[in-house]
């Protein structure tokens, strides 16, 4: 139809859920598949979405229990409302998907700022989905200026960041600084290769409170407060010991 067409990139936004959800008709999802074909950065964020969306799937029955009760009763509440109110049982299905996401990075954000329920391992869980997500589609081939990272993520973001730089002895190369997209923008992501494998330092501007070693969805974070900030060193698979890479950051990070 030739109102399916998406005539810029704002109007892929409510079409991309259920296009990755697999929830499209076939005339929405076609005009979604060309836009991507023409757009490499709206393809990048359907990917980096597709893997998130994978990841949450894969481990959704160890996430449940991220949320608290008062949230998921009334998420519950919400999808009750819906069905009530008559609405097609396609507008049901398409909530749902993006519900599940939107609601764990929402829960736990929440949870991690307001103190309720494992705030540990909520900011480790809403990490991971931004690291697996950045990952996705970062140049993993480039390799970054830590000084120059910094200068530019303060010039861009207004807050000044000090970038652990490179660790030849540990094989550690910087990739990318990036902000964290699970937080909309407050939060730097310095991105790293760590023999060959992801590794990211987050910087958070405010000190939590709270500090711990969480494995989460198959990635093992470490998180620490230190001079009103809070860190974040997330690594993929089952690392040998990440003792002398957090020591570093701990060491060089600001």
């Amino acid at each position: 139809m030739a109102d399916e067409a998406i005539r810029n990139c704002s109007e892929l936004e409510t079409r991309l859920t259920p296009f990755v959800d697999g929830e499209d008709a076939a005339a929405p999802r076609r005009a979604v598949e060309a836009h991507l074909a023409a757009c490499p950065p709206c393809q990048q964020e359907a990917d980096a979405e597709a893997a998130a969306r994978a990841l949450v799937h894969q481990h959704r029955e160890q996430l449940r229990v991220a949320a608290p009760p008062a949230l998921r009763a009334r998420c519950a509440g919400l999808s009750a409302s819906a069905r009530v109110s008559a609405r097609p049982a396609s507008f049901v299905r398409r909530w749902a998907p993006l519900s599940l996401a939107a609601t764990l990075v929402l829960a736990i954000a929440g949870v991690f700022l307001f103190g309720i329920n494992k705030p540990v391992e909520a900011l480790a869980a809403s990490l991971t989905l931004d690291h697996v997500k950045c990952f996705t589609v970062a140049d993993k081939d480039t390799a970054r200026d830590a000084v120059a990272a910094a200068k530019s993520w303060q010039h861009d973001r207004g807050w000044e960041i000090v970038v652990p730089p490179p660790l030849p002895a540990e094989q550690l190369q910087l990739v990318d600084v990036r902000h964290c997209l699970s937080t909309e923008g407050r939060t730097a992501h310095l991105m790293y290769l760590w023999h060959g494998s992801p590794l990211s330092l987050y910087v958070l501007p405010a000190d939590s409170g709270h500090a711990g070693s969480v494995r989460k969805m198959g990635r093992q974070t470490v998180i620490w407060c230190t001079r009103g900030r809070t860190y974040a060193v997330i690594a993929d698979g089952q690392p040998r010991d990440l003792t002398p890479i957090v020591e570093y950051m701990k060491t060089n990070a600001r």
